[in-house]
């Protein structure tokens, strides 16, 4: 492989990162509820990706961002998630919202109780 084909290569990666590039992953003291990324699926829902390290289930509010037409909005999630779980939580209807990842906080969670 040439050094043309090389750099080609290069380049194709870096574009197809380049929407996450902004993100900061998660550092292990970010405490037991983590938001990972918040995502907008191409039909324009969205969705909040979590970690819960904690033995209990937690109530939260997670605030993501998203884009419409180039101008970033932010809709707060208020979600329930289960002990020791990682995955998908929340939904929300953009309405018109640009596919991707995007990033968020998490605001307050408490223990969630048990009926």
């Amino acid at each position: 492989m040439n050094v043309r084909h090389v750099l080609v290569a290069l380049a194709a990666t870096a574009a197809m990162y380049a929407d996450v590039s902004a993100l900061t992953p998660p550092g292990k003291t970010d405490g037991p509820i983590r938001l990972l990324t918040c995502i907008v699926s191409p039909t324009g829902i969205l969705e909040a990706e979590v970690d819960n390290t904690t033995d209990s289930a937690q109530s939260c509010n997670l605030r993501c961002n998203y884009d419409i037409g180039g101008q970033t909005f932010s809709q707060w999630l208020e979600v329930s998630i289960p002990a020791r779980f990682n995955g998908r939580v929340g939904r929300f209807d953009t309405s018109g919202g640009k596919a991707g990842n995007y990033s968020g906080d998490v605001g307050t969670c408490t223990k969630a109780s048990s009926h």
